[in-house]
């Protein structure tokens, strides 16, 4: 039976596997997005929070700054990324960015004194290079050596980064309600952006499908999103974290072959098998038998 926080993991990242489509549908710009996912998670983290008196009883000083930090962390990481996805491609930068998994593994080994054998090293062998056949950064000459492009692969990297240094404070903050910590760093994002936003979407008169999506977008891609990542990453271990994180860009692909009609050739299916087959072979923790090795 699948524990509480594994199946929270695999929930995340089903979710976030459809944040593509729903940015697409809002329309609206990447300032706007960070600004609208901020505030709107925030406003339903604000039910979850108050009503369970979460602040009274678990806000200290020393939880706002950590989860303020964690939450720079956060607004920097999605930036880089969406600036990654305009200097290389959103599959370039989709892979590097999904080198995270490896940088939580060896914080969690730095940091927790977590351990991680050569056996699963190998499953995350076998992950990353499936994202590599569904990015097909290795062909029909998508690779250039431009400024941009080179750029563009830093700034992803950047995000991996980031992105790991919010989910490791959330693991600090393990006593912490999950949604207390988002909650945090939402408003943060919020109070941050509104100066520079686009607000007129919070008067259009109508529910038409672009304000519904940015609706989308903050309330089950960014409130109930976080709470699930959270609570997972405080209760399962970095290497789990990180295995489960793989099935992000398969889902995504996925979905956009059936929605959005995006045709995937033999490489990318062969890809996203390697990532399903990484991502179970360190939960379920199977033995590769590749040279007789008993890791």
């Amino acid at each position: 039976m699948i524990d509480k926080g594994t199946f929270e993991m695999i929930a995340a990242m089903a979710i976030c596997g459809t944040i593509g489509i729903t940015v697409l549908a809002s329309g609206q710009t990447e300032l706007d997005l960070i600004f609208y996912r901020c505030l709107f998670g925030a406003i339903f983290l604000a039910g979850i929070v108050i009503p369970r008196k979460y602040i009274q009883s678990y806000l200290s000083a020393k939880t706002a700054i950590w989860a303020a930090l964690g939450g720079l962390a956060l607004l920097a990481n999605w930036y880089f990324l969406f600036s990654a996805y305009r200097n290389t491609s959103v599959g370039v930068a989709t892979t590097v960015y999904n080198t995270q998994p490896l940088m939580m593994i060896l914080f969690g080994v730095v940091l927790f004194g977590e351990k991680i054998t050569s056996n699963t090293l190998g499953w995350m062998a076998i992950s990353i290079s499936g994202l590599a056949l569904i990015s097909k950064i290795f062909g029909d000459g998508e690779i250039a050596a431009s400024g941009s492009y080179l750029w563009g692969i830093c700034e992803a990297l950047l995000a991996a980064l980031l992105y790991a240094v919010a989910a490791i404070i959330a693991r600090k903050l393990k006593s912490t309600p999950p949604a207390l910590i988002a909650l945090i760093q939402f408003l943060i994002g919020a109070i941050m952006l509104s100066p520079f936003a686009n607000l007129s979407i919070l008067t259009r008169p109508e529910m038409d499908i672009p304000t519904l999506a940015t609706l989308m977008l903050g309330i089950i891609h960014t409130g109930l999103m976080y709470v699930l990542l959270y609570g997972a990453i405080q209760k399962i271990e970095a290497w789990r974290v990180a295995s489960i994180s793989f099935l992000y860009p398969a889902i995504a692909l996925v979905l956009d072959a059936i929605i959005l009609s995006v045709q995937l050739d033999h490489t990318q299916w062969a890809g996203v098998a390697l990532i399903l087959i990484g991502a179970a072979g360190i939960n379920l923790k199977w033995r590769l038998p590749v040279l007789g090795l008993p890791w």
